[in-house]
C-alpha cells in the first residue's frame, strides 16, 4: 500500500513547493517598500535661483551711433531698446573677408551716417549669436567676434563682425522686415543717447567716450547669502554621501569619493572641483559656451545678474561677471564678483563662484553721484606718465565693490575703468591718476 501512494505524495509535495515558489516570486516583484522613512530617497530641490536664456547672458555693454553727431550709451534701458528692435532682423551671406581688419577700416565704417557699433566684453560665437538674431545661412561658421558694426547705404544694411584679437572680420547682409518702423525707432532712440567724442588711438578699437558728466546710482546692499549646503545638494551626485569638515575658523570642505567643494565663509566664495573630468583638449567655442551656460542653468545658479565676459577654448575656461543696473561690478579685495568655470570631459572640472546675493530687496541705500566726463578722464590720463594712452582699448563706467564685513554690507561705488589687453583697471582721478590692478 505504501509503495502504491508514494508517487502520488511526491507529486503533491512538489506541486505545493512550486506554488510557494511562485507566490514568493510574485511577492518580491510586487513589493513596494515604504520610502518615507529613508532620507536618501527624498527628492532634493536643487533649483537655487533662476535659469536664464542665452540672450540674457550675452549682451553688449556699450553702443555708439552716428547721426549728424556721435552719440552713445552704456545704459541698460537704451541697450535693451535697441536689442528689442533688432530681434526681428535676420542676416544672410555671412562671409569671411580676405583682408585683415585694421584701425583705418573701423574708422571708415564709423564715419558714415547711421552707423552703429556694439561693444561686447567676450568673443561671441556665431552659433551663439543665432539666439539673438536669425542667421539664414544653412552652415553657420564657428567664428567669433567682439565688436559689431551696422552700416546702411540707402535701403541696404550690412553687419560687420570684428574679432579684434585675431584681426579678422565677417560681413553679412541684413534683412529688416519693417524698414520704416526701424527708421523711426532710430530717430527717437538716438535722441536719448549721450553726446560722445572719439579719442585717437593705435588699436582697432573705436575708442569713444561721453563728453559730459554722468549721474550714476551709488548703492548699498545688505549681505545675504545662499546656504552652501544648497550648492552641495546641487553639485554632488549623492548629497548624503558627502563628508563635511571644518578647516580653520572661516573655511569648510565638502567631499565625497569623486569631488571636493571648499567654502570660504569670509569672502562668501566656493570652489568645486571634479578631478577626473580634467581635459587638455581644445574646446569648440560655441560648444564650450553652451555647456558652461547649461551647467549653471541645471542648478539655477544665476543668483544675481551675471553676464558672459570671457572665454578661452584652449584652457576650456569661461567667466561670467556680476552686473548691477547694467554696469559691471569689480573688486579690489578677495571678494570675487565673477563666476569662473573650466568645463572638462563631459562635465564641469572646476567651478568657482560667490554665494552672496545682491537681490533688489536687499538694497538699503541709493544715492546719485556725479562722475567726471570721459573727456576729463582722458585728459587726466594724458598727463599721467603711468598710463599708455595708445594701448587703451576702452574706457567705461562700472562699480567698485567695497565690502563692510562688520556691518554686513556691500557698497557699490561708481567709478571709471579702462582696459588694456583685455584686463580692466580702476582709474581714480583723486589719487593722482594711479591705476589699481587685479580687479575681480
Amino acid at each position: 500500500m505504501g509503495l502504491k501512494y508514494i508517487e502520488t505524495i511526491k507529486s503533491v509535495v512538489l506541486f505545493v513547493l512550486v506554488m510557494i515558489s511562485v507566490a514568493l516570486t510574485f511577492t518580491i516583484w510586487t513589493y513596494t517598500p515604504n520610502h518615507e522613512t529613508l532620507d536618501s530617497a527624498k527628492t532634493i530641490d536643487i533649483s537655487i535661483a533662476e535659469k536664464k536664456k542665452v540672450e540674457q547672458l550675452i549682451t553688449p555693454y556699450k553702443v555708439i551711433y552716428r547721426n549728424n553727431v556721435l552719440r552713445g550709451s552704456h545704459e541698460e534701458i537704451r541697450l535693451s531698446e535697441l536689442l528689442e528692435e533688432m530681434k526681428d532682423w535676420s542676416i544672410r551671406d555671412l562671409t569671411l573677408e580676405r583682408e585683415q581688419f585694421t584701425k583705418e577700416r573701423v574708422d571708415e565704417l564709423m564715419s558714415a551716417e547711421q552707423s552703429l557699433l556694439l561693444y561686447y566684453f567676450g568673443e561671441v560665437p556665431f552659433r551663439i549669436f543665432e539666439n539673438i538674431i536669425t542667421v539664414q545661412d544653412g552652415n553657420v561658421p564657428e567664428g567669433t567676434f567682439d565688436r559689431l558694426v551696422v552700416t546702411r547705404t540707402g535701403d541696404e544694411m550690412e553687419m560687420h563682425f570684428i574679432n579684434r584679437k585675431h584681426e579678422y572680420y565677417y560681413t553679412a547682409s541684413v534683412t529688416v522686415p519693417q524698414l520704416k518702423r526701424t527708421e523711426n525707432f532710430f530717430l527717437t532712440w538716438s535722441n536719448e543717447l549721450d553726446v560722445y567724442e572719439k579719442v585717437l588711438g593705435n588699436t582697432i578699437t573705436y575708442l569713444a567716450i561721453p563728453q559730459n558728466e554722468l549721474l550714476v546710482n551709488q548703492n548699498t546692499y545688505y549681505q545675504e547669502e545662499v546656504t552652501p549646503t544648497r550648492f552641495r545638494d546641487a553639485l554632488f551626485a549623492d548629497p548624503n554621501a558627502v563628508r563635511r569638515s571644518q578647516i580653520g575658523s572661516v573655511q569648510e570642505e565638502y567631499a565625497d569619493n569623486h569631488a571636493l567643494m571648499t567654502v570660504d565663509m569670509l569672502t562668501k566664495q566656493l570652489n568645486y572641483v571634479y578631478p577626473s573630468a580634467e581635459s587638455n583638449e581644445i574646446a569648440i567655442p560655441s560648444e564650450l559656451l553652451y555647456q558652461s551656460i547649461d551647467f549653471i542653468n541645471e542648478h539655477g545658479g544665476w543668483t544675481d545678474d551675471y553676464r558672459y565676459v570671457y572665454m578661452n577654448p584652449i584652457t576650456r575656461y569661461t567667466r561670467f561677471k556680476l552686473f548691477v543696473e547694467g554696469l559691471p561690478v569689480h573688486s579690489e579685495t578677495k571678494v570675487s564678483t565673477e563666476i569662473v568655470q573650466q568645463y572638462g570631459e563631459g562635465r564641469v572640472f572646476r567651478y568657482t563662484r560667490p554665494y552672496y546675493t545682491f537681490d533688489a530687496t536687499l538694497l538699503i541705500e541709493r544715492n546719485l553721484v556725479t562722475l567726471p566726463s570721459g573727456v576729463e578722464v582722458i585728459e587726466h590720463m594724458k598727463r599721467n606718465p603711468t598710463v599708455d594712452l595708445e594701448a587703451i582699448e576702452d574706457v567705461i563706467v562700472g562699480y567698485m565693490m567695497q565690502p563692510d564685513f562688520d556691518n554686513r554690507l556691500f557698497k557699490l561705488i561708481p567709478a571709471w575703468f579702462y582696459s588694456v589687453n583685455g584686463v580692466w583697471h580702476h582709474y581714480d582721478l583723486n589719487e593722482t591718476g594711479v591705476a589699481r590692478y587685479g580687479l575681480g
